[in-house]
């Protein structure tokens, strides 16, 4: 047996031998190209055309694509003509990319969109068409191209999109049409786009989305406004929107928001931030249990109600920064105890109730800094339950003449970073505190001095304070590095002062679309349903298995009864025949 299968190893043998010969005849099978200051001539004549997989033409002269010019492209998956001046592009230029992914046409000349094939190019993904002179979207513009995923026409000139132009992308997920020239949003735009998860309409000049808008897009997860001249945000009132995750309605002229107190929302992020709010009611935020991060800032707050952030329970991070505010509620962040990060910089607050952050022992950052603070006695009170050396507190550019021995034996116990710069330190208190104070407690800020022997500016760090008893202001500067620059001396980093530190709000992330609980609910149901007919379908296949076996046990026990009674009767005929 053994010697019979040494042929059918042999044959496997050959078989393995040929085919590495065969790879490694065409070692260039997936060939790519990357050429910049090049012309539309080069790209016909490149070796081995019909085995390219991608072709890059950055920065070159190709004004004109013409028909048929990519037809020998046969395995060309990826097409870049970036800033190379294209203007014109033939009616069916694409022809024979039955292949093509990715297209990019980006920073061109082009000014309208065309099919730019005669048959459709159904393994076409991504279309990036940015930075051209594209003023209009109509219904032809992407019938070649039914299955898109991504579509950018951002930084275009488009001002007008005909009725159902996306209607052939039923499948596109991100959609692109920043800084533009858009100034409605009409009902019909979106219609059908039941896939669209992130669209993008920052920097343009919208001034009204029509409240029907995305009433088809139920699968919206990100969407960016930020930018426009919005002035309600009325569109929010459908149904669809309400699984949104983020929200970005930013540099807006929004003067009150009223969309999210009924509902329930899944947003987790949400910038309201450079609008004209005024005042910020108890219902404004209480279908927003699910938000994580809220940008407020750089509006013209003045009242916040004592329970507006009741119902958020889950937040994380506010940004009430450069707003009007002069006092805050009490009770404001009792109910958001998973508070990590607070900002009311830039902002007119004289004067912090001591409890005010005292139920928040997640507290990480809080930045105080520009507003006209003359007491730290809140520093005292904060959460017990906060970490060695978890806060980075900033209270720079305040009215602060000193601190009491609770607030400065508070900051060395549960003080990450502390930033006490630019405030109108007593003098005497000041010396007395640069003695004991810890590392992490800064005082100095940096100064712009001129030097005798440089023309430029030079930053010199130092010390402010008051002298209550001569009414005099006096700043103490670290000169050393003045004199080792003068002198030659080695660059040796200073560490008398540290630069102050200026915590910021974080930016407003976009992260990936992640599963809501409707979503989940559907996942189990079908689960439980699946599990379900699973179990009936076994329970049938053992029902039949077991009238199978039964029906074969009659059919046994009819053949040995047949064969007995065979055995009798012809017993009973020899006996029979025996008498006779």
């Amino acid at each position: 047996m053994a010697y019979n299968s040494w042929p059918r190893v042999l044959i496997l043998y050959v078989v393995l031998l040929l085919h590495c010969q065969l790879y490694a005849a065409t070692p260039n099978r997936r060939i790519i190209y990357r050429f910049t200051d090049c012309n539309a001539e080069q790209l016909q004549h490149l070796p081995k055309i019909a085995a390219i997989y991608e072709l890059s033409a950055v920065t070159c002269n190709i004004t004109t694509l013409p028909n048929a010019y990519f037809t020998r492209f046969t395995t060309l998956t990826a097409l870049e003509v970036r800033e190379s001046g294209l203007a014109k592009i033939g009616d069916y230029a694409l022809n024979g990319l039955e292949q093509l992914q990715w297209l990019s046409l980006s920073w061109n000349y082009i000014t309208s969109v065309r099919p730019w094939a005669q048959t459709p190019l159904k393994a076409l993904q991504t279309l990036d068409l940015e930075g051209n002179a594209v003023k209009t979207i109509s219904a032809e513009s992407f019938i070649r191209y039914p299955n898109l995923h991504y579509l950018s026409l951002a930084h275009n000139m488009l001002e007008r999109i005909d009725s159902d132009a996306f209607a052939p992308l039923p499948h596109l997920r991100h959609l692109n049409l920043a800084h533009n020239r858009l100034s409605v949003i009409e009902s019909p735009y979106f219609r059908g786009m039941q896939h669209l998860a992130h669209l993008s309409l920052q920097h343009n000049a919208i001034e009204r989305a029509a409240v029907d808008s995305f009433e088809t897009n139920a699968h919206l997860r990100t969407l960016r406004f930020d930018g426009n001249k919005l002035q309600d945000l009325t569109f929010l009132r459908s149904k669809a929107l309400s699984r949104l995750l983020h929200l970005n309605v930013s540099h807006n002229r929004i003067e009150a928001v009223d969309a999210f107190a009924a509902g329930e929302w899944a947003l987790i992020d949400l910038d309201l931030s450079a609008n004209r709010l005024v005042e910020v009611k108890e219902d404004t935020f209480d279908g927003l249990a699910a938000l994580l991060h809220l940008n407020l800032s750089g509006n013209a707050l003045r009242l916040l109600a004592a329970t507006c952030l009741d119902k958020l329970i889950n937040l994380e991070a506010i940004d009430l920064s450069a707003n009007n505010l002069t006092q805050l509620p009490t009770g404001l962040f009792v109910a958001p105890t998973q508070l990590q990060r607070i900002n009311l910089s830039r902002n007119a607050l004289p004067a912090i109730h001591e409890d005010l952050f005292a139920q928040l022992p997640y507290l990480r950052a809080l930045d105080m800094s520009r507003n006209q603070l003359s007491s730290g006695a809140f520093i005292a009170h904060l959460s017990p339950l906060l970490p060695h050396s978890a806060l980075t507190l900033d209270l720079s550019e305040n009215h602060l003449t000193r601190l009491d021995g609770n607030a400065m034996a508070a900051l060395q116990v549960c003080g990450a970073s502390v930033d006490l710069s630019a405030n109108r330190w007593h003098c005497q208190w000041l010396i007395v505190e640069l003695v004991r104070a810890p590392a992490h407690v800064h005082f100095g800020r940096n100064y712009s001095l001129a030097s005798s022997w440089s023309a430029a500016l030079l930053n010199v760090s130092g010390i402010d304070c008051f002298d209550a008893e001569r009414q005099r202001s006096i700043v103490v500067l670290d000169a050393a590095r003045l004199w080792e620059r003068r002198h030659g001396v080695g660059d040796v980093e200073c560490t008398t002062f540290v630069d102050p530190v200026m915590p910021t709000p974080p930016p407003l992330a976009w992260p990936r679309v992640r599963m809501d609980r409707f979503d989940s609910r559907s996942i189990i149901i079908w689960m439980l349903i699946a599990i379900g007919l699973a179990f009936t379908g076994l329970r049938i296949a053992r029902h039949l298995l077991d009238r199978r076996e039964q029906s074969k046990r009659v059919k046994k026990l009819l053949e040995m009864k047949t064969q007995e009674l065979s055995r009798l009767t012809a017993k009973n005929t020899e006996a029979n025949d025996e008498r006779n």
